[in-house]
């Protein structure tokens, strides 16, 4: 019998071969449907949307103490997008296998669970232990991400 892994793996990687077509339909002309042109447009998108997450990631070591607030506020931001993003994906995969279902979930459960945890520690840290307090937090989100991304599945 096939690993849960395994499973959930083969589950996104179909999910991507069924919308990569309509992807390529979309942004290209018909003769490039499936080439390597549209390959490399989706690599290019899929880097871009990665330094765009890592520049906001830069931007959220630099708050300060004073700039707690506003941290907090982008924690909870970055949290309730990654809430929003189980529930598609939870959906996505209810449809194709209960195994890779209970994968997520776990995952998922896990993950989330580390990051309340870590934005209550972020709501209570002092001047001393902001530093400390601020990088487990960004370290819970970047988790919780992993938890969510394709990445997981063939961990």
């Amino acid at each position: 019998m096939l690993n849960k892994t395994v499973l959930m793996a083969g589950t996104i990687m179909m999910s991507v071969a069924m919308t990569a077509p309509a992807y390529a339909d979309g942004q290209t002309n018909p003769d490039q449907t499936g080439t390597m042109a549209t390959d490399d447009a989706m690599k290019s998108d899929a880097k871009k949307m990665g330094n765009k997450a890592a520049e906001k990631y830069d931007e959220a070591k630099e708050y300060t103490y004073e700039q707690k607030n506003e941290f907090l506020a982008w924690v909870e931001k970055k949290s309730d997008q990654l809430g929003e993003k189980y529930d598609e994906m939870s959906a996505q995969v209810n449809e194709d296998s209960e195994d890779a279902v209970d994968e997520l979930s776990n995952a998922w459960d896990g993950a989330s669970e580390n990051l309340s945890e870590a934005f209550e520690d972020a709501q209570d840290a002092s001047a001393d232990t902001w530093e400390n307090v601020k990088a487990s937090t960004l370290e819970a989100i970047n988790n919780a991400e992993k938890a969510l991304s394709d990445d997981h599945a063939t961990e």
